[in-house]
């Protein structure tokens, strides 16, 4: 039996009659009372029995009943999934990301994603940016954040939004009145940053420098903006980091304040190039941009 044959004897069996089964169908009944006849005569053999008008299978019928029901259940799961995934509701995802970023915007991206898309899975890389361009360029990542503009070939970059260095420290700390602090209102202060080789701790060597001013010491080395935070909240300093950490509103004892010399920064999201994106990838980028579209309109 064809396929077709098997939708066809599944629906009178689901619908007792010819007239239901077309109904089910949206064919016309000599439509199927036809197809049933051809089915049988290529089986040999009866599937049903008219009797007192009505339409009964026969034993060999009902024999083949489970395996066709079977069938059918694996094709109506097969279409649930595929529905699921036009949608974006089931699949997977792999974020690679820098480490910072892992803690800004990320997060209630993924929140807002998964109130409607529960069952997709996800998976967080965090990596330095060489690693996450290298991830995503050879498809072991879906999806990437990472600071700065890419120019590898590989990928296709796409401009989220632009950061820059932010001065940060407690509420109760004297430079917390001031609505921007410069290089030299840190000297004497223990500045907490992140290493000298990640690209935004270079960025505010370079800038300083540039600048013509000297480069604030660095007396505690953090892994990210968020470990930056938690040491200041301990009295252990204060941080230059990127201020998209304040997207996260984590932070209620501790102060953002503008650094000068500005220092920006741009964070991109990165792709395969030519690899079609998945809904779901594509709809936690939309999360992703909403988030950074109302945490700047917030201020």
């Amino acid at each position: 039996m064809t396929l077709r044959q098997l939708e066809i004897f599944y629906a009178i069996m689901q619908a007792g009659s010819v007239t239901g089964a077309a109904r089910t169908l949206n064919v016309s009944q000599p439509a199927i009372s036809g197809a049933l006849k051809y089915a049988e005569q290529r089986l040999k053999m009866k599937l049903f029995e008219r009797i007192g008008g009505r339409l009964h299978p026969t034993p060999e019928a009902l024999s083949i009943l489970p395996d066709v029901s079977e069938i059918f259940g694996r094709i109506d799961t097969l279409q649930r999934v595929m529905q699921e995934m036009r949608d974006g509701r089931s699949g997977s995802i792999v974020v690679a990301t820098s480490p910072t970023l892992a803690n800004a915007y990320l997060p209630q991206a993924i929140g807002l994603f998964h109130k409607v898309s529960p069952q997709v899975q996800i998976s967080i890389h965090s990596l330095p940016t060489p690693l996450v361009i290298e991830r995503v360029a050879r498809r072991e990542a879906d999806i990437g954040l990472v600071y700065a503009h890419v120019m590898d070939p590989s990928v296709e970059a796409e401009d989220l939004t632009i950061t820059e260095i932010a001065c940060v420290l407690l509420k109760t700390h004297p430079l917390a009145r001031k609505q921007q602090i410069c290089a030299a209102d840190l000297v004497g202060e223990s500045v907490i940053s992140l290493g000298p080789n990640t690209m935004l701790g270079k960025l505010i060597e370079e800038t300083s420098r540039k600048f013509g001013g000297v480069a604030p010491v660095i007396q505690i080395e953090a892994s990210s903006s968020l470990t930056a935070c938690l040491l200041v909240a301990e009295g252990a300093g204060v941080a230059l980091i990127d201020k998209a950490t304040a997207s996260s509103r984590k932070f209620n004892d501790l102060e953002f304040r503008s650094y000068e010399p500005k220092i920006t920064v741009p964070i991109n999201l990165i792709y395969q190039r030519a690899r079609p994106r998945a809904r779901a990838t594509v709809q936690l980028a939309g999360f992703l941009k909403k988030v950074v579209a109302d945490a700047e309109s917030s201020g």
